[in-house]
This record gives C-alpha cells, sequence and structure tokens, in this order.
C-alpha cells in the first residue's frame, strides 16, 4: 500500500530545534575531554550531568534516527537515486574536506606526524569498515566517523524509501519494534562473546571489538536510520498514537539513566533508537497540529540550521583554542595534558568555546554549505539549443 506523499520538512520546525540540542549534547560529552575543571566537586558535577560523557551516545541516535525521519519525509516521490546522492555529497562533503585541510594543516603545525593511511581513510569516510582503532580512533576530525555511517545510510536510501513506501500501513510498527529489539539484541550476542579482548583507549570501560561492533560499524548504526524511516511513515500515514512530548522525553531520560545500571555495550546504542523515535514523533505530530514549542522558536531553528556545521568543526575548533591556553597542541583521542582553570573561568571557558563554535559554524554555513548546495547540488542545465524539442501535439 502507498503512503501518502508528506509534508515537506520544512513543516516540521520543532526537529530543526531538537538538532540544536542533541549536537549540545555531542559538545558536552566532549567538552569532559578538555579537562577544564580544575575542582574535583564541580568536575564530578559536569561528569554526572552528561553521564560521564555518555550523552554524547544517546544524541548520536537521535541524529541517526532524525536523518532517517527527515530524508524520508522530504523526499519527493520521482526523485532519482542520482540525484538524491548529489546532494548529499554536496551538503557534506565540501564543508568535511574544508575542516580535514584545516586539522591536516594545524597537526603539521604543531609538528605531529600525520599518518596517511588513516587520515585517508578518514578523508573517504571509510575508516569504520575495519575493526582498527588506528583507523577509527586517529582523526583529523574525530566527528567524521558518523559520517562514515551516513554514508551507507545514503547509499542504500534510494532503494529503501521505495520498498517502505510499498509497506502496508498496518506493519509500520511492527517493522520499528522488531528493529528495536534487533538492537538490544544485539549486545546480548555481543557482551559473552567480545568481552575477553583488551578495553578500547577510547572508551575503557568495554573491549574494543564491543565498541567497534556496537557503536562504529556502520550497518549496525543503520538500524537507527531505518527506524526513522519507518518513523516518517507512520506519522504522514496518520498512525501516529498521539503520544504526547513530555512523556516521551521521560523515557529517553529513563533510557539515559538506565545506562548506569546496565553492562556498558547495552549502553552504548541499544536502548535508544526507539524512545528517540517516539521523542521526534511527538514533536512531528505536534508541529503539524499547528501548535508550537519551545524548539520550533525561530533561534531554535536557527541553531539547529547551523547543526551540521556546528559538529564537523566544533573537535577541530574546541581542541584548538584549549591548546592555545595549554601552550601545546591537542589532538582528538591523543593524549595530553589538560590546562584545568577555576571553576567560574571553567564554566565560562566552555560557554565561551560553545559561542565561538556557533560563530564559525554560522561562517561555514553561509560561505561553504549553502553556495556548494546551490551551485552543484542540480545537474547543471543544459543549453536550450541542444535541449530536445517538444514533440508535436495532436489537434482537437
Amino acid at each position: 500500500m502507498n503512503a501518502p506523499s508528506p509534508t515537506r520538512a520544512a513543516t516540521l520546525p520543532s526537529l530543526e530545534g531538537l538538532r540544536a540540542i542533541a549536537v549540545v549534547f555531542v559538545f558536552a560529552s566532549h567538552a569532559l575531554v578538555l579537562g577544564a575543571f580544575k575542582d574535583p566537586d564541580a568536575l564530578s558535577v559536569f561528569n554526572t550531568l552528561t553521564g560521564n560523557g555518555r550523552i554524547g551516545f544517546l544524541a548520536v541516535s537521535f541524529f541517526f534516527v532524525l536523518s532517517g525521519f527527515v530524508l524520508t519525509w522530504s523526499a519527493k516521490p520521482g526523485q532519482t537515486a542520482t540525484g538524491f546522492w548529489r546532494r548529499r555529497v554536496m551538503r557534506i562533503g565540501p564543508s568535511h574536506v574544508l575542516i580535514a585541510a584545516v586539522a591536516l594543516t594545524q597537526f603539521a603545525a604543531a609538528g605531529e606526524t600525520i599518518r596517511w593511511g588513516p587520515a585517508i581513510a578518514n578523508l573517504f569516510l571509510v575508516q569504520n569498515w575495519w575493526p582498527s582503532q588506528d583507523l577509527i580512533m586517529y582523526q583529523f576530525n574525530g566527528a567524521t566517523w558518523t559520517l562514515a555511517v551516513e554514508m551507507l545510510c545514503y547509499a542504500m536510501f534510494p532503494l529503501l524509501v521505495r520498498l517502505i513506501r510499498r509497506l502496508d500501513n498496518r506493519a509500520l510498527w511492527s517493522w520499528i519494534i522488531g528493529l528495536g529489539a534487533t538492537a538490544i539484541l544485539l549486545p546480548a550476542i555481543s557482551y559473552p562473546l567480545l568481552s575477553g579482548f583488551p578495553p578500547s583507549h577510547f572508551y575503557p570501560l568495554g573491549s574494543w571489538p564491543q565498541l567497534w561492533a556496537l557503536y562504529f560499524f556502520p550497518p549496525v548504526r543503520c538500524i537507527d536510520f531505518v527506524i526513522g524511516m519507518f518513523l516518517a511513515r507512520i506519522v504522514a500515514s496518520g498512525r501516529w498514537p498521539k503520544i504526547r512530548i513530555l512523556p516521551a522525553v521521560l523515557l529517553n531520560l529513563a533510557a539515559f539513566l538506565l545506562l548506569y545500571h546496565l553492562p556498558i555495550p547495552f549502553g552504548i546504542a541499544a536502548f535508544y533508537p526507539v524512545p528517540a523515535a517516539l521523542l521526534i514523533g511527538a514533536l512531528a505530530a505536534r508541529d503539524l497540529s499547528g501548535k508550537r514549542t519551545v524548539l520550533s522558536t525561530r533561534p531554535m531553528v536557527w541553531l539547529g540550521e547551523l547543526s551540521f556545521a556546528f559538529y564537523i568543526i566544533h573537535i577541530t575548533v574546541m581542541f584548538a583554542v584549549h591548546a592555545a591556553f595549554a601552550g601545546e597542541l591537542v589532538g582528538y583521542a591523543h593524549s595530553y595534558t589538560p590546562t584545568a582553570f577555576s571553576t567560574p573561568v571553567a564554566v565560562l571557558f566552555v560557554i565561551g568555546l560553545y559561542v565561538l563554535i556557533v560563530a564559525l559554524a554560522w561562517v561555514l554555513h553561509r560561505t561553504v554549505e549553502l553556495p556548494a548546495m546551490r551551485r552543484w547540488s542540480r545537474p547543471a542545465a543544459r543549453p536550450a539549443a541542444n535541449r530536445p524539442k517538444p514533440e508535436p501535439q495532436p489537434q482537437t
């Protein structure tokens, strides 16, 4: 059964605001690595608020589910696969290449040896496909691993969206439940099989094979994206069960707090996609009803529009700024001696860093993202002389 054509994604401003919140979660989880707080008690509070950085795990699931939802919601029935791929490459490619060049220049200026094998894998966004910490964790831009996942999602999307549109509406929730159960089953399988391996340098509470298989491996993380696609069909077909925003928020909070009582493989991603989907669906339904939310206000929508630019530059900027204070290069996933500040200064430092990244994200959005999309996201128009002449119409 074919689904009705969904409304354009621009009619769902709360989802843009949700992006702004999710990217703050990612920023907060990475700000912990800076070690800016000298006072152990203040650092403990920051750790608690971010779940010792785990809040970034929740944010990543939001981004993947939201990506699948928005792309399905805004997809036009007649769009071609090549047209879709061109638009996605132009959406992320220019900013990715530019920040890669900046980060590599930064590394070279600081005298670090650039390991070109992992660097090239990162540049072409294929670093997630092999369980090597060098390929994934040696990154001139630590944010790019999610783009490697998105590339697989984009590759599959034109086929998947056609298949999902043909499904009977009554089967949609069954698919979401099945995919959510699969996300929980995978760590249950990995826990006895992969626990005995050495810990990850990046996240020492679990083994590296567990972290790679459950967090970085593209086919596994695409589960979140596909859940978002099914969710878009549910909302578009009018089968949303009127779950309200507050219960959905509380469910996500419960999933986040559950991390502290489960083995770490379950806390990486397993319990997040379905709660994230329920909140996204509740916000979308609210927007479609014509009611506003805090997330649909103009400042939140504006910050949401900058979310990709913010995400792609935030690690490079935050460590470069901290290095300026420390007098040394600070590289993501590299060892360094943090410079700690008194609590008031540390708070101002983190807030100022966020404001600086927003400002630079706006510059990147206006000077790179938007011009690239306008210039190259559509095929060049053929000259009028080369266009086929219209067939003569029969006279009536």
